[in-house]
């Protein structure tokens, strides 16, 4: 059972009303709580009773109006059921003892509002209110803690107080003259705008303007905020100082011009000194760039030398790389450069060196082991008019991280200035680029059992070492990983799944990598479960995945259109099914159309089979004409899975309408003796066209004379109509005659009946029955009236068939004034069972007499069988047994009487009585079998079957055998093997189990399979039943299993 929805609350508190003898207790002050904390709304139940609250009378409901909102439910309780609507919240466990209060976890600024708390305690009601405020206290942040200030001068204090809410805050400044004692700065203080976060809180700066005197030295200026928060104000401050300027000195100013002037000359003359006199050796700044390499990015690095003189100087590059020595990877010389070139105030020497091959000064100077890293050096050299001389080295490298991370570069400068050569050195930090993983790209349609790929591409990573994983999680949330693809080799985990990784290689080493995990998905294993695609970069050490939720649909199967009934006749409801299979998600759209006309439809309620596919039956129903024959009529079914319509057809073939028959009419109505007469019959609205009449005198067959042309009747409806009639001249012996025409039409019968009365003559009425329906035992009286004759004209004959009623049987004439009826009175027995009663009667004037029969239509009743006897007494082994049954109350006599020991029939000694009339005046007999019980019999069972009617019953009777003379102990036989009972043991008898189809369906064929262990078909007799009617042998096929044959184990 679910919860309990909203509207079967608000229809309980609908229907009641509250009442004085039910009270809540609530907060009358608003509940202030902080966010991210636990809040507790206070609702008490009061005035409920003795004892304890019974939770089952108990129903409360919470909601929830915003401040700028409509009213919302939070929490709802029916009779014990919580059904929490806002994540978390939940009612104490003591409710018993009234308390109702709404717990709500990490409130937020949208739990703020009024509560109301409503409370039914059958039959009563009351309701609460509550106000909740979710405050936020702000931070607080003073520019100074203290300040100094000279005297007429002018400085700006600022307080920063942010993250708080509600917007509402107040902020003011004073100054404190005492402990006691305050003066406001309103007009010395200014509040900005309040600004807004992400998170919903707020900020604002507040500034205090200061141009203090000195009686401020030493007071304490306070910063003080008034927020909801806050249970007291909030108070920052600063002690401010106040010093005077010093004293103005008239002397300084010479001495700092006199200063001045010696310094100055004093800098010349140096200057004059460095210029012409002093060698200076030049200065190396770091080397920059070097910060963030790429792997086989070309990056460039730049190292200044400067200040250096005479201009002549010598540079070197070294590279150490990890657990290597230092190398020599270029040296330039600025005096080995070309005369040109050093006449040149500009000097630019671009050197390149190649993996093939490093160039420096024209020469080759490393083994190809040593030549890995692409350098190239442009040093750009400035000499100044003062032969100060500036050298820029650049330097451009393409470093690879496998190779180059870690490694130290180091830039060596020689020159004359110097004792020895100096350096400045880098570590290179060479970094990957991490991949960019996108979305999961799976086909339009991903289809039951229909192959799949799903594919992920991974782009501009470098270098190139990566490894992908792919992963699924179920339902359940428990993952599995499928398969491993690193470095290019694969590692299948599930055969189920293949991979396939296309690479390829951009610009600049980037590299571009397509996954692709090839499947057949299926709806029970794969439907709502997530696949993952995750990437680890080996450079970088990052880690990205993407998530793809797998949708599959099957395509819906459409079986024949069937037809219900089998015979389709005009203007009455026909059914047509079809059976949609094997399909996924639910929604289906069904149509059925008769042509381009859309049909009356319903569809049954899917259910999902074993394979989780749905299966469902679509029906329309329409009434047919004669017009629709040769029409098509089309299921056609829209789903997910589908980029078109499927549908299938079926054709309107055949159709019948049956005839609508007259009664048979007589011209002239009261016909006479001698005289010509015509019987006639309208045959109306029939289809097909094709029909047979055949007219009878009684049981002599008698062609028609004067049947009319057939046509269609109305015109345009298809159906068709005639008329049949035959002329004939009766005679005294046609009086009391039964003329009936018979039409045969689309394999099916239709009767009419006249009986030819002449003028004058006695008219006979059909037999009656004064009990229906009649019962075995009971008197009965049958009459047969004649009218419009004398009584001593006439005479009547009862009959049994063709002999004459005698004996028991009673009949008895009854006269009145204008007929004479005659009486049969009889007790039906079993022998009357199917038995025709007539009575003959004779008139003075006719020379046959007038035939009236009747059947009583007595039930068939079938036989009851007593327990089995054995005479005498208890059977013995080896010692000859009689076995008696009695069978009675039974109206058919040709029964069939059959005995058997366990399944073997038994054909010996077998005394059936003759079928005799019983005091219920049924059939009865008796049954007997003799029978010498052997040793082997022990346990088994004698069984008597009775077949009545094709309906089967039966006895069994267990041989509790005892022992006789030669079972005394010294002569008693062994009980004997499996072998030598040949099948005579007891069966063992298996479930029935339906073998084709597994699930089978209304009006289809099905295949039932029992298996019976120890017995075979030559020794048995096997019998199957739908219910009480037993199935013909011809649909029933026995076998013997085949045995498993022992394999033989080689050594």
């Amino acid at each position: 059972m679910g919860p309990p929805s909203l509207s079967w609350f608000l229809l309980i508190s609908l229907s009641l009303t509250g009442t004085d003898a039910l009270g809540v207790k609530t907060s009358d002050v608003p509940i202030k709580s902080q966010r991210n904390q636990e809040a507790f709304i206070p609702c008490t139940v009061t005035d409920y009773g003795a004892g304890r609250v019974d939770p089952k009378l108990l129903s409360v409901e919470w909601k929830l109006k915003p401040l700028n909102g409509s009213e919302e439910q939070v929490y709802l309780y029916v009779s014990g059921t919580p059904t929490p609507t806002r994540p978390g919240s939940y009612i104490s466990r003591d409710l018993i003892t009234g308390n109702v209060g709404l717990h709500l976890p990490r409130v937020q600024f949208t739990d703020e509002g009024e509560y109301t708390c409503t409370v039914i305690y059958t039959p009563n009601k009351a309701v609460g209110h509550s106000v909740l405020q979710v405050s936020v206290q702000p931070t607080v942040s003073l520019q100074y803690t203290d300040l100094s200030i000279l005297l007429e001068t002018e400085k700006t204090v600022q307080c920063t107080i942010g993250g708080f809410y509600p917007k509402d805050i107040k902020i003011k400044w004073v100054k404190r003259l005492s402990e006691t004692n305050c003066i406001s700065l309103d007009k010395e203080s200014c509040t900005g705008e309040t600004s807004g976060n992400e998170d919903g809180t707020f900020n604002v700066t507040s500034h205090l303007t200061i141009k203090p005197s000195l009686e401020d030295d030493g007071r304490r200026y306070l910063c003080v905020i008034e927020h909801r928060s806050l249970d007291t104000e909030l108070k920052l401050g600063f002690t401010l100082s106040v010093t005077e300027p010093p004293p103005e000195d008239k002397t300084t100013a010479p001495v700092v011009i006199t200063v001045c002037v010696l310094l100055i000359t004093l800098g010349l003359c140096y200057f004059l000194y460095l210029k012409f006199l002093k060698k200076e050796p030049p200065k190396l700044s770091p080397i920059t760039g070097a910060e963030h390499l790429v792997h086989m990015n070309e990056a460039t690095l730049s190292c200044q030398i400067s200040g250096f003189r005479p201009k002549p100087i010598r540079i070197t590059l070294c590279l150490q790389r990890k657990g290597g020595e230092v190398m020599e990877i270029y040296s330039w010389d600025s005096e080995a450069q070309t005369d040109h070139s050093i006449k040149r105030k500009e000097l630019s020497v671009p050197i390149e060196l190649e993996r093939e091959g490093l160039v420096g000064n024209g020469e080759t100077n490393l083994p190809p082991t040593q030549r890995a890293l692409r350098v190239e050096m442009v040093p750009l050299i400035k000499t100044s008019k003062k032969h100060i001389s500036n050298c820029q080295c650049t330097i451009r490298i393409t470093p690879d991280i496998e190779e180059d991370d870690g490694a130290e570069l180091t830039v060596r400068v020689t020159h004359s200035a110097l004792r020895g050569p100096i350096s400045v050195s880098c570590r290179l930090k060479v970094n990957g680029v991490p991949p960019t993983i996108s979305d999961i790209v799976p086909p339009l349609r991903i289809l039951n059992e229909e192959p799949v790929t799903l594919t992920c591409p991974i782009n501009g990573f470098k270098p190139k070492p990566l490894s992908v994983t792919w992963l699924k999680v179920d339902s359940g949330g428990r993952e599995t990983e499928l398969l491993s693809w690193d470095r290019g080799s694969t590692n299948i985990r599930d055969p189920k799944y293949s991979h396939q990784m296309l690479e390829n290689e951009h610009g600049e080493h980037s590299n571009a990598f397509i996954s692709v995990l090839a499947m057949k998905p299926t709806v029970k294993e794969d439907h709502g479960a997530k696949y993952i695609c995750r990437t680890y970069h080996y450079a970088t050490g990052s880690q990205a995945d993407k998530t793809m939720e797998m949708l599959v649909s099957a395509v819906p199967e459409l079986g024949p259109i069937q037809k219900s009934p089998e015979i389709l006749y005009v203007g009455e409801e026909m059914t047509l099914s079809c059976r949609i299979h094997s399909f996924h998600p639910e929604p289906l759209k069904v149509r059925w159309y008769k042509g381009d006309e859309l049909l009356e439809s319903s569809t049954d309620q899917a259910h999902r089979g074993a394979s989780h596919l749905l299966d469902c039956t679509s029906r329309a129903t329409y009434r047919p004409s004669v017009r629709d024959i040769g029409k098509s009529f089309r299921c056609e079914v829209s789903h997910e899975s589908l980029q078109h319509p499927k549908c299938v057809s079926w054709e309107l073939k055949h159709l019948v309408s049956e005839p609508r028959v007259s009664a048979i009419k007589c011209h002239p109505e009261a016909p006479e003796c001698n005289q010509p007469a015509t019987l006639s019959c309208a045959i109306e609205n029939y289809y097909p066209k094709d029909l047979k009449i055949r007219w009878y005198r009684g049981l002599e067959v008698i062609s028609s004379h004067n049947d009319t042309e057939t046509k269609e009747d109305p015109p345009g409806s298809g159906l068709f109509s005639k008329m049949t009639e035959i002329h004939l001249t009766p005679t005294h012996s046609d009086h009391g005659t039964e003329f009936h025409m018979e039409i045969i039409h689309n394999m099916k019968i239709t009767k009419k009946t006249f009986c030819l009365q002449f003028k004058g003559f006695p008219e006979v009425k059909d037999i009656t029955c004064n009990k229906y329906p009649p019962k075995y035992g009971e008197a009965l009286t049958l009459s047969c009236e004649v009218i419009g004759c004398s009584a001593r004209d006439i005479t009547a004959e009862w009959r049994e068939g063709n002999n004459p009623i005698r004996g028991q049987m009673r009949a008895e004439p009854q006269i009145d004034r204008d007929s004479v009826t005659f009486l049969l009175t009889l007790t039906p027995t079993a022998e009357h069972y199917g038995k025709l009663l007539t009575c003959l009667i004779k008139h003075k004037d006719l020379p046959q007499p007038i035939k009236k029969n009747i059947s009583l239509k007595l039930p068939d009743v079938p036989p009851t069988l007593s327990e089995i006897t054995a005479s005498p007494g208890e059977p013995i082994i080896n010692r000859e047994t009689t076995l008696s049954v009695t069978i009675s109350g039974f109206s058919q006599k040709n029964l069939q009487v059959r005995w058997y020991n366990s399944f073997m029939p038994l054909t010996a000694n077998i005394q059936t009585t003759e079928p005799r009339i019983g005091g219920d005046r049924l059939y009865c007999c008796t049954s007997s079998v003799t029978y010498t019980p052997k040793i082997s019999d022990t346990g088994m069972s004698i069984r008597c079957e009775v077949i009545a009617n094709r309906e089967t019953r039966e006895r069994r009777y267990q041989l509790p055998i005892a022992s006789g003379d030669e079972g005394d102990g010294y002569n008693q036989p062994k009980a004997a093997s499996g072998d030598q009972l040949d099948g005579r043991n007891q069966p063992e008898i298996r479930e029935i189990e339906c073998v084709t189809p597994p699930s089978p369906r209304e009006g289809e064929a099905v295949t039932l399979q029992c298996i019976i262990r120890g017995q075979d078909v030559q020794h048995g007799d096997f019998s199957w039943s739908d219910g009480m009617f037993p199935i013909d042998e011809s649909q029933i096929d026995n076998s013997n299993l085949k045995k498993k044959k022992k394999k033989k184990k080689k050594k």
